[in-house]
């Protein structure tokens, strides 16, 4: 692993930028649509930086729905940053508490999906993450002012923008998968945001369904690792039996 962190982040960020870009230009298009003009939008993006809350706050903004429950709306929607970010957090125990704070505030969905998916490069190294998010979020602002400037001459269903957000978040799940326990839970998770999905109103099923897969996941993990040390103790238990025999 080489000296710059940053530049291996920002190199990280690859498949985020080609999925944030359309994505953004899709919301730029409804914010425009919505009545911003091309600065607010960008502006949004800079300081609220949320892809689906954006896109919830501009549909209830275009409907004259007051400041406080689209507040509250998305202080809802964006609970799974405090599992995201608190699970992050065990790879920075070296980092200042206002370094901390500045990831977090960088911190979105697939940022996270990248950095988990290979956690030695994030250990420790809280410029790995700053050059990833910061990538990232430079293409999201790219994006929403592009789609805001030319929204007018885009057919953004004709070209299935909308879609990409799903395409992206797929992508990073595959990059994710290593084997068999991953695939089960990722079943699981599905399985457990549907019915959540069925049983609650609202976006409680994200929340509720990223809780059982992970503490399925931590089980499956402690099992297997406590596995591996009974076969390990066990070879060399008959390892010394075997040399003392000699």
């Amino acid at each position: 692993m080489d000296d710059h962190p940053f530049r291996d982040g920002a190199k990280a960020a690859l498949p985020v930028v080609l999925g944030y870009l359309p994505v953004g230009v899709a919301f730029g298009i409804l914010a425009r649509k919505a009545g911003f003009n091309a600065f607010e939008t960008g502006l949004m993006s800079l300081l609220v930086y949320a892809g689906a809350s954006q896109f919830i706050a501009v549909e209830m903004i275009s409907k004259g729905i007051l400041w406080f429950p689209i507040v509250l709306t998305t202080f809802f929607v964006n609970l799974r940053h405090l599992l995201m970010s608190s699970t992050l957090s065990v790879y920075l125990k070296k980092s200042r508490i206002w370094t901390l704070g500045l990831l977090s505030a960088q911190l979105t969905d697939e940022s996270f999906a990248v950095a988990v998916s290979d956690t030695s490069k994030i250990l420790d190294r809280p410029f790995y993450l700053l050059g990833l998010q910061i990538t990232s979020h430079l293409a999201w602002i790219s994006g929403s002012v592009g789609g805001a400037f030319f929204g007018s001459v885009i057919d953004h269903r004709k070209y299935g923008l909308p879609f990409a957000l799903p395409a992206l978040f797929i992508c990073l799940l595959m990059i994710q998968i290593k084997g068999r326990d991953h695939v089960g839970i990722m079943v699981m998770a599905g399985i457990f945001s549907l019915f959540f999905k069925w049983a609650f109103p609202g976006n409680w099923c994200i929340l509720l369904a990223t809780l059982f897969a992970s503490v399925i996941g931590m089980v499956i993990k402690l099992k297997v690792q406590g596995s591996k040390l009974k076969n390990s103790s066990a070879s060399a238990l008959i390892g010394e039996g075997e040399g003392g025999g000699e």
